[in-house]
């Protein structure tokens, strides 16, 4: 057994080492997902060896059995968030942490002195006031009368107001059919614009592909704005589109920058990320691989004024920089001057953090309606009178919560909710602008704080009380999620949240279980071990603390109890062994029961002989005065036990009793096979020898001077002699115990514990 235990204890430790291979999940070494649950089911298969290992070589059973449930399960848990649901249970609490710190919705309704409503706008911190949206809108429909979609010549009219203007305008409008007469406005509109971007859709399947018209011609116009500056280590950029259904080649050519709006639909409840740049296999003409902006990355470009393909640099999985942004000066709604860059550098660059998809996360800053919106009739209608209001502003036109009239839905899941699509544009610029990027915790920090947290917690919950300990974890929970909602709020840091608070419930629960199953067993352990030589009340306050239970050896003060059959040689020879036997049993059964009706513990019988001790596993301060008591009840009992041996016409017997107090070893002693709960010292070594003086001095108790101290003022005793005694450099005096002073304690201390 002891050799699959130590098997079991590598094979525990190697399933604790794949458990963690998660941290290492995505990189270049290693990429195999399935590390993890083959160290949860090693964890598994081999815990209870590694628990029954545990339990027989441990001081401290309690605390270590806590420690490694809450070792075990923390592993287990932390594997078991690479999982889809553990991933989903994540994500979910990022959603949530958004909408606890963040959830403000940006139009409220305002209540006027003449009882009707308005909408009014609320400011969002670090919103920035730059970007704006040109709604079309369930407004916008009503206006056009049914006429969907619109007329091209609306977005000529955008284009003639905005193109000469320091603004830049982004078209979240899909220009994808060859509209005669529409196209060609649009084009003569674009001619000289240097703010103008649109974007396009990039397809999942290969199914639609001849289905597009001069795909090839559009593509070809497509590829000047390719991204050239790409590293893609060992080809880790993950592809989720498959071939780019660009706009008509009139839109493509004159704009400013053309890149993808497709958002990647992850198994989640809210779409957080916005993909910068999409990589595509076999692509280009010669099938090589090709990348390609999105349109938030081209709108971010125009408005630091910075060279698209030059001025930007890729590394999937780790960043998208954007490189030698101009000093440029801007007038903010307070009309003070400010730097561009909301957080400029030497280097005049932007650093974005980026994953494998090549996806950074939404830094959401508000709800609903958190950017300024106008309706696209307004816009159109005021043209370059209202273009000339602003200065160094983005403007984002699309559909905005429009409903009816066949307009199609264009909404996302968000942390709050369903948004639309448009927004979750805004926000990634927000993002971006603000340069305030999401930064989830190194893997090993989380592991760090999740083996810190639930250990400590498993130490704590091992030392209290249940009803503290449910405190205790409601107080862990609560403040480790207020806390890293706050580090999020305030830093934008994502440590793990429902891990850990999974991990500690499950801690929890598991170690109150643990708790009644090893309180039962330490229940039976009582009882079987005392049951038989301590009396019923004895076994029940030790039932109430069984800390005071030494298991391994403790140093305690105890009176020590010898007593002796005078003359058992003769007495054997008198009778048959059956009937010794049976005079035997009758005499140890008698003192026996008095011994632990007195509160003594039975140590052992050796022939005629017992040894009994006061003061463990009970602590008795009185124990000198207990054994004392019982002692002269034991002589009362045998005088009552003579006359009725001398009515059967049987040998009468003598006994002799020897009375020692002082500090002894007090525990569990033997060998792994069998132990038993006994008394070593100098203390037991003097007890036994003044029971055999007895027949010295003629008498049948003796007591030692430190037993008589305690208990002179009670008894009455004759001193009897000052004896040199092995091992000792002083002589003892001894005494002869007589009798009580008040006789009533022969009844008051036979009493249960709890009822004095």
């Amino acid at each position: 057994m002891k050799v699959i235990s130590y098997i079991a204890i590598i094979f525990y430790i190697i399933g604790i080492i794949l458990a963690c291979a998660g941290i290492y999940l995505d990189s270049e070494i290693f990429v195999i997902q399935n590390f993890s649950r083959v160290g949860i089911c090693l964890i598994l298969l081999t815990f209870y060896f590694v628990y029954k290992l545990n339990d027989s070589k441990s001081n401290n059973k309690q605390l270590h059995g806590s420690l490694l449930i809450a070792n075990s399960i923390l592993f287990i848990f932390y594997g078991l968030k690479f999982e889809s649901f553990g991933k989903a249970l994540e994500e979910s609490s990022i959603s949530n942490r958004f909408a606890v710190t963040r959830g403000i919705v940006g139009k409220g309704v305002k209540q006027l002195e003449d009882g009707s409503e308005t909408f009014q706008r609320i400011a969002i911190p670090n919103i920035n006031q730059n970007i704006k949206i040109i709604g079309i809108t369930t407004n916008t429909l009503e206006k056009l009368q049914g006429t969907w979609p619109i007329n091209w010549s609306m977005y000529a009219k955008i284009v003639d107001g905005f193109k000469n203007s320091t603004n830049t305008v982004f078209f979240d409008i899909f220009f994808v059919d060859y509209k005669k007469g529409q196209m060609e406005l649009m084009e003569k509109s674009l001619k000289g614009s240097t703010n103008m971007i649109f974007d396009y859709s990039i397809e999942s399947t290969s199914e639609s592909k001849d289905s597009v018209i001069n795909l090839e011609s559009r593509l070809e116009k497509l590829r000047r704005f390719q991204l050239k500056n790409v590293i893609d280590k060992n080809d880790l950029g993950k592809v989720w589109l498959n071939f780019a259904s660009p706009p008509i080649e009139h839109i493509t050519e004159n704009s400013t920058g053309i890149g993808f709006a497709n958002i990647r639909k992850e198994d989640q409840k809210s779409n957080r990320k916005m993909p910068l740049v999409v990589k595509l296999i076999n692509h280009g003409p010669n099938k090589e691989t090709e990348f390609f902006p999105s349109i938030d990355l081209v709108t971010v470009c125009n408005y630091y004024g910075v060279d698209l393909i030059k001025d930007t640099e890729v590394v999937f999985g780790e960043y998208v920089k954007i490189k030698n942004i101009p000093k440029k000066m801007i007038t903010n709604l307070d009309g003070q001057d400010k730097d561009i860059m909301n957080y400029p550098n030497e280097a005049r660059e932007i650093k974005i953090p980026i994953d494998y998809f090549g996806q950074m996360q939404i830094n959401f800053e508000g709800s609903l309606f958190s950017f300024e919106d106008y309706d696209i009739f307004d816009v159109a209608d005021f043209g370059k009178e209202f273009a000339n209001n602003f200065k160094n502003h983005i403007f984002l036109t699309a559909m905005y919560y429009a409903t009816g009239r066949g307009a199609s839905k264009d909404t996302h899941l968000s942390p709050f909710g369903e948004i639309s699509g448009i927004e979750h544009h805004a926000h990634a610029i927000n993002t971006i602008l603000n340069q305030r990027f999401l930064t989830n915790a190194p893997e090993i920090l989380n592991l760090i704080v999740l083996i810190i947290l639930g250990l400590g917690f498993a130490y704590l919950q091992s030392r209290f009380k249940t009803y503290t300990s449910i405190l205790l974890f409601f107080a862990v929970v609560i403040l480790y999620y207020l806390i890293t909602t706050k580090i999020f709020d305030l830093f934008d840091f994502i440590i793990i949240q429902p891990t850990i608070i999974i991990s500690i419930l499950f801690i929890f629960v598991s170690i109150i279980a643990y708790k009644i199953l090893a309180e039962e067993e330490n229940v039976k352990f009582i009882r079987t071990t005392f049951s038989k030589f301590v009396s019923k009340d004895v076994v029940d306050e030790l039932l109430k603390n069984p800390d005071m239970i030494a298991l391994g050896g403790a140093r305690k003060e105890i009176t020590i109890f010898f007593s002796d059959v005078r003359g058992f040689t003769t007495l054997s020879e008198a009778l048959s062994p059956e009937d010794l036997v049976k005079l035997l049993n009758e005499y140890l059964t008698t003192m026996t029961d008095l011994v632990i009706e007195y509160k003594g513990t039975i140590d052992k019988y050796m022939g005629d002989a017992i040894m009994a001790f006061w003061g463990a596993p009970i602590a008795l301060e009185d124990h000198p005065y207990y054994a004392c008591v019982a002692s002269l009840v034991q002589m009362d009992k045998l005088k009552e036990l003579q006359i009725s041996l001398a009515a059967r016409n049987l040998p009468t017997i003598d006994i002799g009793i020897g009375l020692n107090s002082g500090h002894a070893v007090v525990g569990n002693m033997g060998s792994s096979h069998q132990m038993n709960y006994t008394v070593m010292g100098d203390t037991i070594n003097l007890g036994s020898r003044l029971e055999g003086s007895n027949k010295t001095y003629g008498t049948n108790i003796i007591i030692s001077e430190y037993t008589y101290e305690r208990v002179k003022d009670r008894v009455y005793a004759r001193e009897l002699d000052l004896v040199q005694v092995k091992g000792k450099t002083q002589p003892v005096r001894i005494y002869e115990l007589i009798g009580l002073v008040n006789d009533a304690d022969m009844e008051l201390i036979r009493r249960p514990l709890s009822s004095r």
